[in-house]
């Protein structure tokens, strides 16, 4: 809890399958009060699967809650338990059917802070070898799609990307990707 303030109650709304809804009664360290609802859910991961030809692999996918088909990087819940990294490991395996020798993190980042206590864990994976998906029927319509760095960082400034994980991961891997490369420090991102 934030320092100084005290959680005065805290009451279960709703319990689904993924997601609660708390709402919460609380005292700030001025001693004013306040009532707080939020979800909670499993943690989340996205991982960038990153080519030797310098694309990403994106899906494009129907996604439910938001009415939308969206490009996305791979990427979905933790299963109760689970470590992000292996979790990044598997939707990228089922999802997309790219296996990686190599996974590192690139930020841990809040889904959505004032609503929802649930993080995301998002990823950069290289030496990339490509398989058969696992898919879930829910999954069914995804397309995968490999777009090159420059062009996915384009995207996500101009609203063809527009999930949050996608964003911070793209724009993190080309980042880290051009400060590998030099290219940052040369203006060629």
């Amino acid at each position: 809890m934030i320092d100084g303030w005290t959680t005065v109650s805290s009451t279960v709304q709703y319990t689904g399958v993924r997601l609660v809804v708390r709402r919460d009664a609380v005292l700030r360290s001025d001693r004013s009060t306040g009532t707080y609802e939020y979800t909670e859910s499993v943690d989340g991961v996205r991982v960038v699967a990153l080519d030797d030809k310098g694309r990403i692999a994106l899906l494009e996918e129907n996604v439910y809650a938001c009415g939308q088909r969206l490009l996305m990087c791979p990427g979905g819940g933790c299963e109760p338990d689970e470590d992000p990294m292996a979790a990044a490991r598997r939707e990228l395996a089922e999802e997309a059917g790219i296996r990686a020798s190599k996974i590192e993190p690139l930020t841990m980042m809040w889904r959505m802070p004032a609503g929802a206590r649930t993080r995301e864990h998002l990823y950069l994976a290289r030496g990339l070898s490509v398989g058969e998906h696992h898919r879930e029927a829910s999954e069914a319509d995804m397309e995968l799609r490999w777009v090159p760095v420059g062009q996915a960082v384009e995207m996500c400034g101009d609203g063809r990307i527009t999930e949050a994980g996608t964003l911070v991961a793209v724009l993190l891997a080309a980042q880290r990707t051009a400060v590998c490369s030099g290219s940052l420090a040369a203006g060629t991102v």
